[in-house]
């Protein structure tokens, strides 16, 4: 769809979206609501699927690409409220995730003083379909969290998230396995 009339469309909620977007670095899936909290910027590209929920009640959500080749996907129905996604390679969001007010990075910045050469650590995050992640959780760089699983809130996820399992601490631990949908288990 063209971005005009995207931004035609669009108008009224989704004011945070220049119409002047150049070229293709922002796609925006049909069904998107919003209430004008929803922030996306950077030189990186950002792709949104169906039916989208960025309706944030206090923070704003903020999609940040922090380099050229930096990618946000984030897939279809899926519900952010207050999420901050910074990436300079990589952050991808399956579908039916929910996502509160949450900070997910695939990179860490520079906190070295002593001035020696500092490379910082990139790596892809990926959150599987229907992922839910409570408020002020902080997901770090390398991390993949399982399909149907739930990150509690604060918690700060350093390393690799089964399917089907609850999370919680710092740093995040397994606290509870979850009975699986028949869909996951095809032997049953």
């Amino acid at each position: 769809m063209p971005l005009k009339r995207l931004a035609a469309r669009a108008a009224g909620w989704l004011t945070t979206i220049p119409y002047r977007i150049p070229g293709d670095r922002i796609a925006i899936g049909p069904g998107l609501l919003g209430n004008g909290r929803l922030r996306i910027k950077g030189p990186g590209r950002v792709v949104l699927g169906a039916d989208l929920n960025a309706w944030s009640h206090a923070e704003p959500n903020r999609l940040i690409t922090t380099a050229p080749g930096a990618f946000i996907r984030v897939g279809r129905n899926v519900r952010l409220n207050g999420c901050t996604l910074i990436a300079a390679d990589s952050i991808v969001v399956g579908d039916d995730c929910v996502l509160g007010s949450c900070e997910i990075r695939d990179h860490l910045p520079d906190f070295s003083l002593t001035g020696r050469p500092y490379s910082p650590r990139r790596a892809r995050v990926v959150l599987e379909d229907n992922v839910w992640v409570g408020g002020q959780v902080s997901i770090l760089p390398g991390v993949t969290v399982g399909r149907n699983s739930v990150i509690g809130i604060h918690a700060v996820v350093f390393g690799a998230v089964p399917a089907n399992v609850v999370v919680a601490g710092n740093p995040a631990r397994v606290i509870r396995i979850l009975e699986s949908a028949p869909e996951d288990n095809p032997a049953e």
